[in-house]
């Protein structure tokens, strides 16, 4: 009898012991566990938010591909902002670049810029347009999209139109030939008569 109580009391010891080696163990798994919960929480709070993917397109109307000074440049723009978890204003800034002549990009001259406000949840699709000044010289011009918000988004993008000379300028050079003609007319008439007299006195 007395060796079956020293057994259990060795086997209840050895139980004691592990039962305490697996508290602790787990006690410091818990410790582990928030620690590392804790120093996650930290960096994602000290890290910078990765910047929602925003795509823009912009095309111009096929009734605008080529226009005159003082037309209207009517064009498409998409914007489709899929992360985007609420309605945000988003700043949109029409420009009508004329290319540098030396072909370097980003030194062309703006000869027309209009700003408009547009909001967009997910997706926006729209109709705008810019006028072209009347005094636009024929050539090939870009009309560039910038859009912006009020933090740091900041999106460009570019189409390629054509301008052409305006129709009062094709009268007007209609009417200088028309004009030129006449007065050449007339003084091939005068010519004619003034020969004609001089023949007769002969």
């Amino acid at each position: 009898m007395i060796r079956c109580k020293q057994r259990s009391i060795h086997f209840f010891y050895l139980r004691s012991d592990k039962m305490e080696i697996n508290f602790h163990f787990c006690s410091s798994l818990a410790k582990i566990t928030f620690s590392l919960f804790l120093a996650f929480g930290c960096i994602s709070f000290l890290l910078p938010f990765p910047a929602q993917a925003i795509s823009i397109s912009a095309r111009i109307s096929d009734q605008s591909t080529e226009v005159s000074g003082g037309d209207r440049l009517y064009f498409e723009v998409e914007i489709k902002y899929p992360e985007n978890p609420q309605r945000k204003d988003l700043r949109l800034e029409y420009q009508i670049i004329k290319p540098d002549p030396a072909g370097t990009p980003g030194n062309g001259e703006i000869i027309a810029s209009e700003k408009v406000l547009r909001a967009v949840e997910t997706q926006i699709s729209f109709l705008d347009y810019i006028v072209v000044p009347k005094s636009t010289q024929s050539g090939t011009y870009n009309l560039q999209v910038i859009v912006t918000d009020y933090s740091d988004l900041h999106k460009e993008v570019s189409a390629t139109f054509k301008v052409t000379k305006g129709q009062d300028q094709i009268v007007t050079y209609f009417f200088i030939l028309i004009g030129a003609m006449l007065l050449v007319a007339v003084l091939v008439i005068i010519q004619i008569i003034s020969a004609n007299r001089h023949a007769t006195k002969n």
